[in-house]
């Protein structure tokens, strides 16, 4: 049981309640039902902050009252009043800055946690039992009574799955401990609520049979035969089947069946049996499987693994090592034993379904199929891994479940955790189980809770936790084993610890007469000395080269032995328990990680090297050192090999780096190439240190390793200094601005000068035409976006274009028009802009693969919004496949902004509040400390549009403190106060203005959105000199959208027209609103539109006193269709 130190706070089952220190609050009572709707929100939420415009949409989903702030901040002082009233503490809900959070005291739970708790089996069955039955104590009752809503139903959902496993725990422990009509009332709950789980009814059988009664057994065996033929036409399972038999011929199976194997595991294996069950109909699963060294785990998982094979699942297998030199390694494991054992037919009708993108991960298979080419990569592009990977697992030819076991997980590089945690997001609704082991100890290390926290947010996480076995079950070790050993000893011993058990067993048994060791290591020892030389010799070879040894590889170190010797030498090892002989004799599996451990740490520093290096010749003769998915092991083994074969590492280590960097393991690759760094002879300047600077660089920068500026700055320092003008370019290209770094207000003065200092050593040797200087002149144009004027950045971007032309370079004009649409966003280069985006689509177009670079496919559906080009737009994001975004948080966040500016530009309003939220969980910004103002555009947008601004009037202060570094935040948060009704405040900031402040605002790419945001408020506050001063300058620009960064904000026409009524130029403004509203209708802006109609409205009530009935009508109406509830806001004004 896993609730030891938890104390129930929150009930959330039944009545909504608040539970402290003896006292019980109900919510509802205090404040009404949308007190519990928020109490329940914010405790299943209690891990971030919520925001109140969260709230809102969870207490009226439909629609929103006018005063809906109030209204939250009003039911959440409520809900503070029945807190205290339960005696907690007074700080248990925080708000700040528009965000509440509720911070229960440490150990405190909701109910639904507490059950999650009692759902873990214990050693001791009559606690085991005892627990399930408070948990279904604890369930018994809806969820969230009367409340709507997704996340309601989601808990819901979790409460049902809860009770099943309940149901479950309670069904199997009380099996055994002879409670049978407690084992058949849950069976019984379990079948009505899935009448296919066969694991039911083989619980009810029993039950049946142990109360004596047959004739009620075999009613039950005969429903489950006729469920299964009905839904699914099969006959129950070779487990079923065998039970039935039993039944027949009168024997009496009271308890679940057992095997020496898996002795007290029972619980486990059908809490593993029934996720595979829960994968073959679709609904992807993941089962962690946790517990000390030697509880059992990888026996867990290999005997499910068994079960599941009955079942007709396909099963892989792939295990992590502790030296994780293999790229992807229980990937390439686990997979190319796959290939192995499909045969051809059946791999060549996967490779029909998938493609051969499989082959770049395991590329020894390709020379099997010469007729199966696989698509070239992208460049060091781990999507191609990912996709290839889940399409292999989930292919449509597999005949039923896929399960992926992954041994030690904790082991695994943080490049095969990252593809790991996107294989259990992206196959939650495929027929995948993916089942991993993991060490307590290990349950805190960084990777290792990234990848459960993204598996708990998934559908079907099970977490299974193994304890030390009990008296009863270390007896039944014994039996079968045969020694005469007390297991009361034992337990306390060992703790109940299976393998540490088997060790005890294996010295008892192996003779040496020696007393019972204290621990695993002490064991292996004593069997150590019972081994003949050779077998000491091959043991010691198996712990160098790892857990499990290629037969081929010590074969050749032991050349000397002959093959009898050797043989005889493996018997050894497999009677003392050692070793496992692989069934087809190919590999030789030391029998448990702690094995090899003792092994390894007993061998001598000097005995150890030679081994090592007498692997690493082994690897050299069977021809591995030509095979890249081989560079690292062979480097690991030089490294740690003899002196005179130790500088021979550096360059497969460097090789490693380049490999791994090619698969897109790139945090691997920083590894490898760190390896190589450290062992790089001479310690000084040289070429080489430099390059491989340049590669490491690269890799820290694709694996987001902020280190990578700092080492390419240094390997672009080194170039200099040995007047390498080659490296100096490619380091300099090498430490370029990526993903979001491009919209932040940002500068970096030190790239700058090294970029400027590239072209000047291109130009000394006259290079200035070629293709690296038209790289070097786009990255300079980007670096120069918030630090130069536009002419400034056309000038380069002119020549740059020329240079790519003059040297024929057609991917250098890619890159020089692509940083066109990046660093001219501003109007006064329309028309160059346009022109290079039109260029830039017909070269991509006949490009002769037609794959586009994520990060430009970014910036060029950014372009297709703006130019109202959504369904182009939409073409393009589709690019972004998921594969792509998941290993790059800022990618992501900008392929949900793209997504967001889509829906907001084409007027889906009501989807915009929903892709905003996901749009809050920002990245770590590497360089910038206040991330709201990464958000202060799309928020402005929407909210002209849709709901209100409140949560920009909320963060008055911080962006108050920020008037001097953005001029946008001034004219935003005066735009807000307006919208709120603090018309007084927001004509106070507007007067700072005048001309010559808002003529010195920088011609930048946010520019165009800020002088339309001050003319905006301006004509809101009437302010007719800041309005005069804002029409003059947008007025050479009347046809441009207006945009901050992907968010549409209107035609320039629009503002035009709106500033037009402000200063009573009133047949200006009407014909300034034609053009915006039939701008706004051919691109497609229906949210804009609505708002236009609004301002064709006002237009009449300032010209003719009030607005018709037919402008009203026609405004309501296309502010209705899009959900404009802002915008019908300010309509319903007009009449009010």
């Amino acid at each position: 049981m896993t609730t030891d130190g938890m104390e129930l706070a929150v009930r959330l089952v039944g009545e909504v309640a608040v539970t402290h220190r003896d006292r019980v609050v109900h919510p509802r009572v205090v404040g009404g039902r949308r007190c519990d709707i928020v109490l329940g929100y914010l405790a299943v939420n209690r891990h971030r902050e919520v925001t109140l415009e969260e709230l809102a949409d969870v207490l009226w989903p439909a629609l929103r009252p006018q005063s809906w702030n109030s209204a939250v901040r009003g039911v959440l002082s409520r809900v503070r009043d029945a807190l205290e009233m339960a005696g907690m503490p007074p700080d248990t809900v925080r708000s700040r800055a528009g965000n509440v959070r509720l911070t229960l005291p440490d150990g405190s739970v909701t109910d639904l946690e507490f059950a999650r708790g009692c759902c873990d089996p214990s050693p001791d069955d009559t606690v085991t039992v005892q627990d399930a039955r408070t948990a279904l104590r604890l369930l018994d009752g809806p969820v969230l009574r009367d409340v709507e809503g997704g996340w309601a139903d989601e808990l819901r959902a979790e409460a049902d799955a809860l009770r099943v496993r309940a149901h479950e725990v309670n069904a199997e422990g009380s099996l055994r401990l002879a409670e049978y009509e407690a084992a058949i009332s849950s069976a019984e709950r379990l079948i009505a609520i899935d009448p296919l789980r066969e694991s039911a009814y083989r619980t009810a059988i029993r039950g049946h049979m142990g109360l004596g009664e047959r004739g009620r057994a075999l009613q039950v065996a005969a429903n489950c035969r006729q469920v299964l033929s009905h839904e699914l036409g099969v006959a129950p399972s070779a487990a079923t089947e065998e039970l039935f038999l039993a039944v027949l011929r009168g024997d009496t199976p009271s308890g679940p069946p057992r095997s020496a194997g898996v002795i007290g595991r029972a619980t486990e294996l059908t809490a593993i049996s029934d996720a595979v069950a829960r994968a073959s109909r679709g609904a992807g699963q993941v089962v962690i499987i946790s517990g000390e060294a030697g509880s059992g785990k990888s026996t867990v998982a290999h005997a499910a693994m068994d079960q599941a094979r009955a079942a007709g699942a396909d099963v892989l297998f792939g295990r992590c090592s502790e030296e994780a030199v293999v790229p992807f390694e229980p990937l390439v494991e686990a997979i190319g034993d796959d290939l192995d054992a499909a045969g051809a037919d059946v791999a060549r009708e996967r490779l029909r379904d998938t493609g051969a993108g499989i082959f770049h991960l395991i590329p020894k298979a390709a020379h099997r199929f010469p007729d199966v080419t696989p698509e070239p990569p992208l460049h060091d592009d781990r999507a191609t891994i990912t996709t290839a990977v889940l399409e292999w697992l989930t292919t449509s030819t597999r005949r039923g479940p896929t399960v992926l076991v992954i041994e030690d997980l904790h082991w695994a590089s943080p490049a095969t955790s990252a593809v790991i945690r996107y294989l259990i997001h992206a196959s939650s609704r495929s027929r995948l189980c993916v089942i991993a082991t993991v060490r307590d100890e290990f349950l805190d290390d960084t990777e290792v809770r990234s990848t459960l926290a993204g598996a708990e947010r998934s559908t079907g996480l099970r977490r299974i936790r193994l304890a030390g076995l009990s008296v009863a079950e270390v007896g039944a070790i014994i039996e079968a084993s045969g020694a005469a050993l007390d297991p009361v000893t034992l337990v306390e011993r060992t703790r109940g610890l299976p393998l540490f058990v088997e060790s005890l067993i294996a010295s008892h048994l192996s003779g040496s007469g020696e007393s019972l060791p204290s621990s695993i290591a002490e064991s292996v020892a004593q069997r150590e000395r019972l081994l003949t030389g050779d077998a000491r010799e091959v043991l010691q070879l198996c712990s160098v080269v790892g857990m499990v040894a290629p037969r081929i590889v010590l074969r050749t170190v032991t050349a000397a032995l002959t093959d009898h010797a050797f043989a005889e030498a493996l018997d050894d090892l497999v009677r003392q328990r050692l070793i496992i002989d692989s069934a087809e004799g190919t590999t030789v599996v030391l029998r448990h990680p702690l094995v090899q451990e003792a092994v390894y740490a007993e061998i001598a520093g000097t005995r150890r090297a030679e081994l090592h290096s007498r692997v690493a010749r082994a690897l050299t003769d069977l021809g591995e050192v030509g095979v890249p998915e081989e560079y690292a092991r062979l480097a690991h083994h030089l490294s740690r090999g003899r002196d005179a074969d130790r500088a021979r590492a550096v360059s497969y280590w460097w090789r490693a780096g380049t490999s791994a960097m090619t698969l897109g393991a790139y945090e691997d690759s920083v590894a490898f190439y760190r390896s190589a760094e450290r062992r790089l002879i001479p310690r000084g300047d040289s070429a080489d240190r430099c390059r491989l600077w340049v590669d490491l660089g690269r890799a820290q920068r694709k694996a987001r390793d902020p280190g990578f500026r700092a080492t390419l700055l240094g390997a672009t320092d080194m170039a200099r200094r040995l007047g390498d003008v080659d490296l100096q370019v490619t380091a300099t290209l090498a430490n370029d601005l990526q993903g979001i770094l491009y919209v932040h207000l940002h500068s970096d003065s030190e790239r700058i000068a090294d970029l400027y200092d590239a072209l000047d050593a291109l130009e000394k040797v006259g290079r200035g035409n070629s293709g690296d200087a038209a790289r070097l002149l786009s990255q300079l144009a980007i670096e120069l976006i918030w630090v130069s004027d536009h002419t400034t950045r056309q000038t380069l971007l002119v020549r740059a274009i020329g240079a790519a032309r003059a040297a024929g370079d057609r991917r250098a004009l890619v890159t020089a028009l692509s940083a066109v649409v990046v660093a001219l966003r501003v109007p006064q280069c329309a028309a160059f802009r346009r022109q290079s985006y039109d260029e830039l689509m017909e070269l991509l177009a006949g490009s002769p693969d037609r794959r586009i670079d994520p990060l430009v496919a970014v910036w060029i559906a950014r372009q297709q919004i703006e130019y109202g080009d959504l369904q182009a737009a939409n073409r393009t994001a589709a690019v972004l496949t998921d594969a792509q975004v998941s290993r790059d948080p800022e990618l992501t966040w900008l392929a949900s902004y793209l997504r967001f500016a889509i829906d907001l530009a084409a007027g889906r309003l009501d989807r915009c509040d929903g892709r905003l939220a996901d749009m809050l969980d920002i990245p770590s910004p590497p360089l910038e400390s206040y991330t709201f103002g990464r958000l202060l555009g799309p928020v402005v947008a929407l909210r002209t549009l849709r709901g209100d601004m409140s949560e920009v009037a909320d963060a008055r202060a911080a962006l108050t403190e920020r008037f001097d570094i953005v001029d946008t935040y001034r004219a935003c948060l005066a735009t807000a106060l307006v919208d709120v009704g603090d018309a007084d405040a927001a004509a106070d900031l507007v007067a700072w203005y005048d001309r010559p402040r808002i003529e010195k605002i920088p011609v930048n790419n946010i520019w165009l959105a800020t002088i339309a945001t001050i003319g905006r408020v301006a004509a809101q506050v009437g302010n007719t000199e800041v309005c005069d001063v804002a029409y003059e300058i947008l007025s050479a620009h009347p046809d441009e959208n207006t945009i901050s960064w992907a968010s549409v904000y209107g035609t320039v026409h629009h503002h035009l027209g709106e500033l037009s009524i402000a200063l009573d130029e009133f047949d200006r403004a009407a014909d300034h609103l034609d053009d915006a509203r039939v701008a706004h209708r051919e691109r497609g802006f229906d949210g804009w539109y609505a708002e236009t109609l609004y301002l064709v409205a006002l237009l009449e009530q300032r010209r003719d006193g009030r607005a018709s009935e037919k402008s009203l009508d026609r405004a309501r109406r296309a502010a209705d269709e899009v959900g404009a509830t802002a915008v019908r806001r300010r309509i319903d004004a007009l009449t009010g």
